[in-house]
């Protein structure tokens, strides 16, 4: 008889958790959130003989211990899902941290497996572990495995079938992993919780311990239902102080260093390992770990632009010459749907498909880093800096990628660890100006500011730095109240890169951005497509021209008149096409078409800013203080479709990106005020 079995795999970040995952899996995976959660879920299925095993990969987490949304969904699912069986990964060659989060799950007396990956790492080291005498202490099977190297993935799926047969051995775990004088003290509070009623899935013996360990949701739990008289008896029994929360970790750790002294046997480390911890010395160092970890990410980006550039060119002809045959070959009859084809689906789709490219090259570059165990050593030498902006060390990484391009930004916050800190960094990202953005503002300063360029180049910098800082403050208060999570994480060891697992990472996620951000970029294209064609398939004449006419009285506030505005909401599709919208819409060129038409002539053409008679055109149509306007409203205006299309995808919430998307503009228009101003004050 055909039969379902749900599995969860846990461990704690950086113990190969995905890897496991992965093998297991293969291509059989979905990634999605968690029902009303900004957190990644993923699951998975395999099937053995008559067995459909669903594997859900809870957050890494380094405890149980209710205090981020990771820890209580992994907790939650646990103890409300009630899976068949616990996959506990830990990280052989670091056994002792590691094992922390599996003393909890044997603890909570679930069936369970104990993986013990990287064995060949530990190996290497000079650690030799005894899994069949670890096993006969804790009372659950032990499979070794180094996932990486494909090792003991079939020790495990052969451990997990004796279980779902019913011919292995109980595994629901034998041990507390409490002190004698804890495990007192639990069994005295576990037997004054027997007059209340607490919901079933609870074990009393657990709530007692996460009493004891200041777990504040259980806490609350147990003092709605035991009420108020009873509860504040057990307070003043038990008083519950912080001595106990230390007490609880020092009692696992104590009786983690006993049952690893009887299974463990560490040799003397290798040379090679001693030069490992030299280079690590260097790669921590905030010097000149700073400056390696800057090294790294220009390489990563550089390849992953070069994959992204090689699509546009590669592709450029095809896609041209498509339109062409599209444009002639229908146009006579259907003049409408052949200029929405040539001049918006096609080059729609190949912005999308090159974009694309370049995302799955950031993608690559993320797995490359996680794979290898230098991400968190970025993540360290980076996280005293980005503690000043409400953000911990990981966040480095996107806001440094949003200086290539905010897709890199907003997609890269998938290594950060935290919810809310993830959420603040997708929101913190797009501020960061991209090559777009810094090409449009360059070319306006050398036309109208040269004199003066190091200084409007500084403004711009200490500008973008205040607005991070106010965005912070706002955004973390207001839109994500609570606590500031510090950077909890442990350097993982180095390891040799596994292009398999690197690849899957990324072709999973590149698949979920087409799917979900490419779907909102293709609906953004085809509105573009519209507002600058219809009516008459002259861009002057076209409805993004009439918002601009619309609105000019608030882009009067920035001294902007209706074309100056109208090409302000271009550098939302494109940064760099709002020069050549300028030239468009200010007469230089041919108005005819929409503006993909617009930006597909950049790149066929070249960057607008080697047009010296848009240069010329500008300097004689802009006075200096709207210039100046128009620099820092795009500065800060919201990122382009693209970005948006990701920011989509990375939150899967179109609430939050477009209450993001209006924030950037609200930005920009503030911004474009008091630089109108300012302008006005010094320039007239």
């Amino acid at each position: 008889m055909n039969k379902e079995i749900i599995l969860a795999l846990t461990g704690q970040p950086n113990t190969g958790k995905s890897t496991i995952f992965n093998k297991l899996t293969g291509a059989r995976q979905h990634v999605g959130n968690w029902p009303g959660k900004t957190v990644e879920k993923k699951q998975g299925v395999f099937k053995k003989k008559s067995t459909t095993y669903n594997i859900v990969d809870l957050p890494g987490t380094y405890s149980l211990t209710a205090n981020s949304q990771e820890e209580v969904i992994a907790r939650d699912f646990v103890i409300s899902e009630k899976p068949g069986l616990i996959i506990a990964v830990v990280d052989a060659s670091q056994l002792e941290r590691s094992f922390y989060m599996v003393a909890e799950i044997i603890a909570m007396k679930q069936p369970v497996i104990i993986v013990l990956n990287m064995m060949d790492v530990a190996q290497n080291q000079g650690i030799r572990i005894d899994t069949g005498r670890l096993a006969s202490i804790t009372g659950v099977p032990v499979v070794p495995m180094s996932a990486a190297l494909n090792q003991g993935v079939e020790l495990l799926t052969a451990e997990i079938e004796l279980w779902a047969d019913g011919r292995g051995q109980p595994m629901a775990g034998t041990d507390t992993f409490l002190t004698e004088a804890l495990s007192s003290r639990v069994r005295d509070l576990e037997s004054s919780l027997e007059e209340i009623v607490l919901p079933r899935k609870y074990r009393k013996e657990w709530v007692a311990v996460k009493l004891l360990e200041g777990d504040a949701e259980i806490r609350e739990l147990v003092a709605q239902c035991a009420g108020k008289e009873v509860w504040s008896r057990l307070s003043k029994s038990y008083g519950f102080h912080n001595s106990d929360i230390i007490g609880v970790a020092e009692a696992r750790f104590q009786r983690i260093q006993e049952i690893l002294a009887h299974c463990l046997e560490s040799g003397e480390p290798a040379a090679l390992r001693q030069k490992i911890k030299g280079f690590d010395r260097l790669a921590t160092h905030p010097v000149t770990g700073s400056l390696f970890s800057l090294l790294v990410m220009f390489t990563g980006f550089f390849f992953a632009a070069v994959m992204g550039f090689s699509s546009i060119h590669i592709l450029k002809y095809p896609v041209n010459s498509m339109a062409d045959y599209i444009a002639s070959s229908m146009g006579p009859s259907f003049p409408v749907l052949a200029d929405m084809v040539s001049q918006g689906i096609i080059p729609g789709a190949y912005l999308v498909f090159s974009m694309s490219a370049f995302v799955f090259g950031v993608l690559l570059l993320i797995g490359f880093l996680e794979d290898v165990g230098y991400l968190p050593r970025m993540a360290y030498v980076a996280d005293i800096f980005m503690n000043r902006l409400g953000l911990h060390g990981k966040s480095f990484i996107p806001l440094f990628m949003g200086f290539g391009c905010n897709i890199a930004a907003v997609m890269g916050t998938r290594v950060i660890d935290s919810a809310r800190q993830r959420m603040l960094t997708i929101f913190l990202s797009s501020i960061i100006p991209c090559p777009g953005v810094l090409i449009t503002a360059a070319f306006i300063i050398s036309i109208f500011f040269s004199p003066v360029a190091a200084v409007m180049v500084i403004a711009m910098a200490a500008a973008v730095l205040v607005h991070l800082f106010l965005t912070s403050l706002f955004v973390g208060k207001v839109l994500l109240p609570g606590t500031a999570s510090g950077m909890s994480m442990e350097l993982p060891p180095y390891h040799a890169p596994n292009c398999k697992t690197i690849l899957n990472y990324a072709w999973i996620h590149y698949k979920g951005f087409i799917k979900k951000g490419g779907t909102l970029i293709a609906s953004i294209i085809i509105v573009i497509w519209a507002l600058t064609y219809f009516p008459t398939g002259n861009m002057n004449e076209s409805y993004l021209s009439d918002l601009g006419k619309i609105f000019e009285p608030l882009g009067s506030l920035m001294g902007m008149d209706w074309k100056l505005l109208t090409c302000l909401f271009v550098a939302f599709f494109s940064k760099e096409a709002a020069l050549a919208a300028i030239g468009v819409i200010y007469g230089l060129t041919s108005a005819d078409g929409s503006l993909m038409t617009v930006i597909m002539g950049v790149i066929n053409n070249g960057s607008a800013t080697q047009n010296l008679e848009l240069a010329s055109l500008m300097s004689q149509s802009v006075s200096r203080p709207s210039a100046l306007a128009f620099v820092f409203a795009v500065l800060f205006s919201v990122p382009c479709y693209s970005t948006v299309g990701a920011i989509y995808f990375e939150t899967k919430s179109l609430k939050w990106t477009i209450g993001a998307s209006l924030y950037y503009v609200t930005a920009s228009v503030i911004w474009g005020i008091l630089a109108y101003n300012a302008g006005k004050m010094i320039f007239t």
